[in-house]
């Protein structure tokens, strides 16, 4: 008898074990899977920041908020955080919370605002063909086929200090190239001849490419993808009020609305070529122009003028002169008209919507 008691009491103990173990395995379960969703909540909480900032990079201060069906929820807000010595790049304090179920998360992030490559200085992804004056300040020239033409390149002095000896500084890649210069992938010819296999480079000190072993990077080179053209389709202002028989008059572009403070993103798209004319009033403030085509600007005798960006994913012609206050990219380039390409001191801080890139470069327990 006490042996059959004994093993009945065994066996209740062993089923109320059994019990508790699996209800504590759906509790793990249940806090794992909350512990997951708040994960993929805090993703989306990111993303809502990171739009925002990418196409609104002067709104430094904001929040957002959202849900879904099962009640799970996100919030987000953004704030100027203290600048770092040495960082030139705009910070953001981010806090995060989450509630997915039982599971509440809140968390700290910082994001610095960097720039795409399409839109820090002078880039060029194939050949450039430079007959007429190309003036750049604060920028090299990065070419990832070959430069003709160096002979009509000229770098100017700008506002911030120079580089050793006096040159104009490169203020896109100054720690590779403090001195500005053209950097080539596969040649610089000058006056038709390769300035390195002609033993010419004397001339020209600072330049680079394959010959001396310095290829420009794949990255400097790249340039807007699908990802950006589908965004751009929805978020960027259409230029097609200021777009006549394919030609883009930048005087007739109004002045920036109120929030615009960074600047405007305009697409043109939908031609295989567009020319754009005239010059861009003040008040319309930055534009970073974005052309999913070839373009020709200016006409002879009349540069086109504007502040902000020129993208052209495309052939870039500059027939009727150019003067540019900040980047420059283009998939192939042929200057045939003086132009001004000049890159801020302070390109970092003043980035472009459309252009501006998120980074986390914290994160917080």
């Amino acid at each position: 008898m006490l042996a059959a008691l004994l093993i009945m009491v065994l066996a209740a103990t062993f089923a109320l074990a059994v019990v508790a173990a699996v209800q504590g395995l759906h509790t793990v379960e249940r806090a794992d899977a909350g512990g997951r969703r708040a994960a993929v909540l805090e993703g989306r909480a990111l993303e809502a920041a990171a739009h925002t900032l990418r196409w609104d990079p002067a709104a430094a201060t904001g929040s957002a908020t959202g849900h879904d069906a099962a009640g799970d929820s996100w919030q987000v807000g953004w704030a100027p955080a203290p600048p770092v010595a040495g960082d030139e790049w705009s910070r953001l304090r981010v806090a995060v919370a989450t509630r997915a179920g039982r599971s509440q998360v809140a968390r700290e992030l910082t994001l610095e605002l960097r720039a795409e490559p399409w839109a820090a200085g002078v880039t060029c992804v194939d050949d450039a063909e430079v007959s007429a004056e190309l003036a750049v300040s604060g920028s090299g020239v990065y070419v990832g086929g070959c430069l003709r033409g160096r002979e009509n390149v000229r770098f100017v002095p700008d506002a911030g200090p120079p580089a050793p000896g006096g040159r104009p500084a490169d203020r896109v890649r100054g720690a590779l190239f403090p001195a500005a210069a053209v950097h080539g992938g596969a040649g610089i010819y000058a006056r038709g001849a390769e300035i390195h296999a002609a033993g010419a480079g004397a001339e020209f000190p600072d330049d680079t490419d394959r010959h001396e072993g310095s290829p420009v990077e794949p990255e400097w080179l790249r340039a807007p993808g699908a990802e950006f053209l589908a965004a751009a389709a929805l978020d960027a202002v259409p230029a097609a009020p200021w777009v006549r028989d394919g030609r883009l008059r930048l005087d007739e572009i109004p002045p920036a609305p109120p929030g615009a403070a960074a600047g405007r993103c305009l697409l043109l798209a939908g031609a295989d070529e567009f020319v754009i004319e005239g010059a861009a009033p003040p008040a319309a403030g930055r534009l970073l122009l974005v052309v999913d085509g070839d373009a020709v600007v200016g006409q002879p005798g009349a540069p086109a003028e504007l502040a902000g960006g020129l993208v052209v994913l495309g052939r870039l012609t500059v027939r009727g002169g150019l003067d540019l206050a900040g980047s420059l990219h283009a998939r192939s380039l042929t200057v045939a008209a003086p132009t001004r390409v000049a890159n801020s001191v302070n390109w970092r801080r003043l980035q472009l919507p459309g252009a501006t890139v998120p980074v986390v470069v914290e994160r917080g327990d």
